[in-house]
């Protein structure tokens, strides 16, 4: 089969879009229409994804956010209209249906009522279905993609890092950070529930989105063009994660879950001592520095022979010894469970809440190498060092979420939302191999002994009250806080080598600290925010069909940092006799650091490192205020209006020369519309722009060097950075033609001014990542998404059930670094762009034997994974293909089992450098890393603890 040329791709999209357009005037112009409005019986709440059917046909509409429901072209005559909701009677009635005219019918609904103890359940709103999120797409007013709580349960996905992969545009990087159409995580802003996330990592400005568990999803929608409701410190988009907080009636299940990857499982691996708590999590002490341990002032004026100095290098724990264990299959338990209390009237409290532990194991073994600069294209290029990593690395995780919801009537009702993620990673990387650069000849084996623990809190607190004449005005108001903790105590670095006549490895010791040769690093981060917001939507007009609303609101944010480091390396001076450290150096590990080997003559001491600017202090105070307007003007939807952010950004550090300090207050306004235009009910364009902003992260200020063990390369702040600005344009052809289904194609255009940027520094051996302020960048592209059900469309039993969603994008960038660019390239891609993104599933469905099945694959395109410079050439990470497959069974007596098998195609992960420098990967170009994860294959089963009181 021959590829289809753009030229002809065009033609057949226009035929597709005039066809559609014909068809539904030619419905509207000969036959009749049927709408109306869901409801309530009792409360008169309008209702979510209701379907509306004439029976015995294929004509059917579901209802939207607002409960109404439209179907066009139904050839006249008289139908059975049947009106159904789940936890609902069904509704059915006569309806009589005329060509050429509008038919309006209002079903009115009544609740189930079921007996489970003496707790009456009535039945919510639905906002997390596929159907659901489709209606809250259509009828958003920004452009949006999003996904389901019941596409997330389809798949394989146990994070939200995973989930989000599904939404066209989105690339995922180190399998937790969100790229959107191809633009750096840094340009992404992130809202759990209403109130906006932190910064989850310590030396990027990113969330880390495997932090959240897909099961406490209800459901996660990014907007990708601006509005004056939500913030506007973006450019990729605005990312809105929904908790699960509906309860439709009581429930509790138990979920326990085993995994075993393929090269990992059962396999040897390699960890250094920890604490009892690791299992949890956290360290319970165990790695920090002792209570008694010196201050960094006392211990630098002491001097390198002084007593005070040899008790604290003895206060430490000998532990650099990795000990051999087995690599356990993963583990996954969790529990869950709702509740619904009736109280008098209408009112009502319910909660939902979930506690999920999980262990998991990852072994793998990565190609590391780096080269010479290659001048010559004739002449071989010399490779600076070629390494094996034996990468270890185990994860505890605990979550623990808690959501209350209080109705007080049928226009009032408060919530309480809450989410606790609680981590530990342990990692040991053993690195062998040579550096011809450093030590020619010799065989090295370096180590890093680390273990991370973060802690994040979310919690809110809001309220949502219809107010004035008839209820038609809300008011909504939140009270948020949340915490982000980091602890990295006792990351152990070091090398060792041996020459080709040797038999035993020799320690390096460096006759001063630094952060590489037995060095101990220890880190710790604090961050809390408090925020609170109100909004006030207006009701200006309202017609039969639509709604003119006026918008305003406020929400202010302080964040607070603090963060603090020290480290210390093991060293030998020079003036001690050396015959000792040549017995010393050549130990086994567990030996070599023990106690008694640090001494005040002939011995081992423990030098600190600590310099000031291992250490800073910073706030972030933002003020935003908004006024914006929707209105309606027969089948053209206009909303848009002005956003003011006011935002004070503040840090103190220190370098050797005295105190650096910034305080950058800027003032920006924001200006955003957004037009839709309905060609019908079915067919809906849109387009839009906004303006938003991207301010520097902590991190991205703070003069703090780090050193990257796995990249060989440090990284350091930069003070000066500015706020950088960004206008945003889009267009959007959006066709629903069946509930559940969509086809959507849009175009967008991203201009940058001062875009933020990492930037190499040039250093002798090693290389040194900052940020700078480029003079500008822009990004443009394409994106397009099916959503489709073979159900009533073929005659094959199988083949009905099967449905798909397949979208891709493409995106081209380029970013201008301006006159300082001196050592590296001046004009490329933006870095972590991809310049294609495909992702495509199938899922099977089968109610009747309640089975559910699905296969899902994704592939992107080569990007820039770390910007070259005159020693260093820019870095590629290459496209990789991925294929998930799962699989689950109701069972009779409610056991839900699901088998999944992810990365089923276990490609590598490949990361080549531009040797040539030629702009592109070819075969002349050299690979620097590359390793492969290995197949997870997983199996879990979900016990449903309520089952045999409802068939009571």
């Amino acid at each position: 089969m021959g590829l289809i040329t753009l030229n002809q791709m065009n033609k057949i999209y226009f035929v597709f879009i005039f066809f559609t357009a014909l068809t539904g005037m030619e419905a509207l112009a000969q036959k009749g229409v049927l709408k109306g409005v869901v409801l309530d019986k009792e409360s008169k709440e309008t209702l979510v994804g209701a379907q509306v059917v004439l029976a015995g046909t294929d004509y059917r509409g579901i209802t939207d956010i607002d409960g109404n429901f439209k179907i066009v072209g139904i050839p006249e005559g008289i139908y059975s209209l049947e009106a159904d909701y789940m936890f609902y009677n069904k509704f059915i009635t006569e309806v009589s249906i005329k060509a050429q005219e509008e038919t309006t019918i209002n079903p009115e609904l009544q609740p189930k009522v079921m007996s489970v103890g003496e707790v009456e359940i009535i039945a919510e709103k639905r906002t997390n279905s596929d159907v659901a999120v489709l209606i809250e797409t259509k009828e958003a007013k920004a452009v949006v993609s999003g996904i389901s709580r019941e596409q997330i349960a389809r798949s394989t996905d146990r994070t939200a890092a995973e989930a989000m992969q599904r939404v066209p545009g989105i690339t995922i990087v180190d399998n937790r950070f969100v790229l959107i159409r191809g633009v750096n995580a840094r340009y992404n802003s992130v809202v759990i529930n209403n109130v906006v996330a932190p910064s989850t990592e310590i030396d990027r400005r990113t969330f880390s989105f495997d932090m959240i568990p897909s099961s406490a999803l209800d459901r996660m929608v990014i907007y990708k063009t601006a509005s004056p409701e939500y913030p506007g410190d973006f450019a990729g988009g605005v990312i809105r994660l929904y908790t699960v907080s509906q309860v439709e009636k009581d429930f509790a299940n138990f979920k326990i879950e085993t995994g075993f990857r393929i090269g990992t499982t059962l396999q040897d691996y390699y960890q250094s001592k920890g604490s009892s708590t690791d299992i949890l999590g956290f360290d319970n002490g165990f790695r920090l520095l002792p209570e008694s341990f010196p201050t960094r002032d006392v211990l630098v004026n002491q001097g390198p022979t002084s007593a005070l100095r040899l008790s604290a290098a003895r206060s430490l724990e000998n532990n650099y010894a990795p000990q051999l264990q087995q690599a356990l299959p993963n583990i996954g338990l969790g529990f869950n469970f709702g509740k619904v209390f009736k109280f008098e009237g209408v009112r009502k409290l319910t909660t939902i809440n979930s506690i999920n532990y999980s262990q998991s194991y990852q072994n793998f073994e990565r190609d590391f190498h780096r080269y010479q600069i290659w001048s010559n294209l004739e002449t071989p290029i010399d490779e600076w060092f070629e390494y094996v990593d034996n990468v270890y690395q185990k994860e505890n995780r605990i979550n623990v979420m808690s959501n209350w919801a209080l109705t007080l009537s049928n226009y009032s009702r408060i919530k309480f939302s809450s989410l606790l993620n609680q981590i530990g990673e342990n990692e040991t990387i053993i690195r062998r191999g040579q550096n011809y650069f450093q030590r020619p000849g010799e065989d090295q084996e370096n180590y890093l002994l680390g273990y991370k623990s973060r802690t994040i809190f979310s919690g809110q607190f809001e309220g949502v009250h219809e107010v004035g004449q008839d209820h038609k005005n809300t008011l909504n108001w939140v009270f948020g806080a949340s915490y982000l903790g980091e602890l990295e105590p006792d990351l152990r670095r070091f090398r060792r080598f041996k020459d080709e006549d040797s038999t035993n490895y020799v320690a390096i010791f460096s006759p001063s600290s630094n952060l590489f040769d037995n060095s101990r690093y220890y880190g710790e981060l604090d961050e809390i925010t408090l925020s609170h917001g109100l909004n006030y939507t207006y009701e200006v007009s309202k017609t039969e069909d639509s709604k003119n609303l006026l918008k305003a609101g406020y929400y202010v944010d302080y964040r607070s940092r603090e963060f603090e480091s020290r480290y210390f390396s093991t060293t030998y001076p020079g003036f001690f006799d050396p015959n000792v450290l040549d017995d010393l150096a050549v130990l086994p590990l567990e030996q070599i650091f023990s106690p008694e080997h640090y001494q005040t003559q002939d011995g081992f001491i423990l030098q600190e490192g600590t310099r000031p600017i291992d250490a800073y202090t910073a706030s972030n105070a933002l003020a935003a205020g908004y006024i914006s307007t929707d209105l309606n003007f027969n089948r053209l939807n206009v909303s848009g209006g002005f956003r003011t952010e006011y935002n004070v950004q503040q840090m103190n550090s220190r370098d050797d020369f005295g105190l650096i300090v910034v305080d950058n207050p800027v003032l920006s306004i924001l200006p955003s519309l957004n037009l839709a235009y309905a060609t019908n009910a079915e067919n809906l364009f849109r387009l839009a722009y906004g303006r938003t902003v991207n301010r520097p992260e902590f991190r991205e200020l703070a003069p703090f060097l780090f050193y990257d063990y796995k990249l060989e390369s440090s990284r350091v702040g930069n003070p000066n950075l500015q706020t950088a600005s960004i206008d945003n344009f889009d267009f959007r052809y959006e066709n629903y033609p069946r509930p559940g289904e969509t086809f959507s194609l849009g175009l967008f255009y991203k201009r940058f001014t001062n875009p933020i940027e990492d930037r190499l520094i040039i250093t002798t051996e090693q290389s040194s990542l900052t940020y700078v302020n480029a003079d500008f960048a822009y990004a443009y592209g394409a994106e397009v998404e099916l959503k489709k059900s073979l159900k009533d469309i073929v005659s094959s039993a199988f083949l009905s059930k099967l449905s798909m969603n397949v979208n891709a994008s493409y995106i081209y960038s380029r970013v201008d670094l301006g006159e300082t660019a001196t050592a590296q390239d001046r004009v490329r891609a933006l870095q972590g762009q991809a310049p294609y993104i495909v992702n495509a599933a199938v899922y099977y469905t089968n109610n009747a034997k309640k089975i559910n099945a699905s296969i899902i694959y994704n592939i992107y395109g080569r990007n820039i994974f770390a910007v070259g410079d005159v020693s260093f050439p820019t870095m590629f990470e290459l496209e990789r293909n991925s294929l998930d497959l799962t699989v689950s069974k109701t069972l009779t007596n409610g056991i839900i089992i699901k088998g999944s098998a992810q990365n089923i195609l276990n490609a590598p992960f490949r990361f080549y450098q531009d040797s040539n420098r030629n702009g592109a990967i070819d075969d002349v170009d050299h690979a620097i890393i590359e390793f492969r994860r290995g197949p997870l294959l997983t199996l879990s089963l979900t016990f449903d603890l309520n089952k045999e009181k409802q068939e009571l």
